[in-house]
């Protein structure tokens, strides 16, 4: 085995992960180890590196297919140029994305606190938690306001 390398069940552990991960990613062609000739699979610390990154990039909900995307494009360009651009726009495209998502979710954090709030004047109440245990319930008058309560209420 050449000096630096290291083999699946080593970055495996290294990484935290399993072998099986691993070799997902590689057949989804987002990996590529270097192989011995008995098929041994090979890591370097550049396998290592762009495994945290796909790994980080899953973590946080990106599609293989966009990582791969990422992962592939500047290959496939035939001058740096061309790869800066063809890049960049993948990235313009993911921070709009990004920026959608955190609106979003800030959105959906502000519809959680206003759930919340309605919930906690059931706080003491000894009626049974529905339509008709409890139909002045603050839940139930605000389930076209909120629309999570909808997951509350019956």
């Amino acid at each position: 085995m050449p000096l630096n390398y290291l083999k699946i069940g080593e970055v495996a552990e290294l990484l935290e992960t399993t072998v099986r991960t691993i070799r997902y990613y590689e057949e989804e062609e987002l990996l590529e180890p270097y192989r011995t000739s008995g098929g041994t699979r090979l890591y370097s610390e550049h396998h290592i590196a762009r495994l945290k990154a796909i790994f980080h990039l899953v973590e946080n909900g990106f599609s293989l297919e966009l990582i791969r995307l990422i992962g592939k494009t500047r290959e496939r360009c035939s001058t740096g140029n061309e790869g800066s651009k063809k890049i960049s726009d993948i990235i313009d495209t993911t921070i709009n994305d990004i920026d959608e998502n955190i609106h979003n979710l800030k959105q959906l954090k502000s519809e959680m606190y206003a759930a919340k709030k309605q919930l906690k004047k059931c706080n003491g109440c000894k009626n049974k938690p529905s339509s008709e245990g409890c139909p002045t319930c603050p839940v139930n008058k605000n389930l076209n306001k909120i629309e999570i309560l909808n997951l509350v209420w019956e």
